[in-house]
């Protein structure tokens, strides 16, 4: 297992990951590459196994360049092949570890932090356990249900 900053030539396998994942998303492809050029912004971690992308997680500042950043986790998606082994929770500590690194050579530190996810989602106790987020609000008929934002301020 090895996890690093995505690059460039990630974008293809993070869209397939990301179609198999959502698949009721449109324009997969131009929204990973919108994502991905919006460094610093947002940073793109992958996790490969055996030099293979299995999956990949979106960590973005949510509230502007400030000293002190709102960290959002806003995708995690490991290919379905992978799922259930762990490989998401590792990317998820390990990227959050880079993450901080990376902006603090921006000169920010990380105030908090901010995921959503589907209400009832198998993912939400994967939050909280590896992020500590807790429950903050609730979206009601948010898309295809109800949106749960779960946060932690440091």
């Amino acid at each position: 297992m090895n996890i690093r900053v995505a690059t460039e030539s990630d974008l293809d396998k993070i869209t397939e990951i990301y179609k198999e994942c959502f698949p009721n998303e449109r324009h997969h492809h131009k929204w990973i590459r919108a994502c991905y050029q919006s460094y610093p912004r947002g940073i793109y971690y992958v996790i490969e196994s055996e030099n293979i992308v299995v999956g990949y997680i979106l960590w973005c500042i949510k509230n502007g360049f400030r000293d002190a950043i709102i960290a959002e986790l806003e995708q995690l998606a490991v290919h379905p092949r992978y799922a259930g082994i762990g490989y998401g929770k590792n990317l998820i500590k390990i990227s959050y570890e880079m993450y901080k690194h990376t902006i603090s050579e921006f000169g920010f530190s990380v105030g908090a932090v901010l995921v959503t996810t589907s209400e009832g989602n198998h993912a939400e106790n994967l939050y909280k356990s590896t992020l500590g987020v807790e429950n903050s609000a609730l979206i009601k008929n948010y898309g295809s249900g109800n949106e749960l934002i779960l946060y932690k301020k440091f």
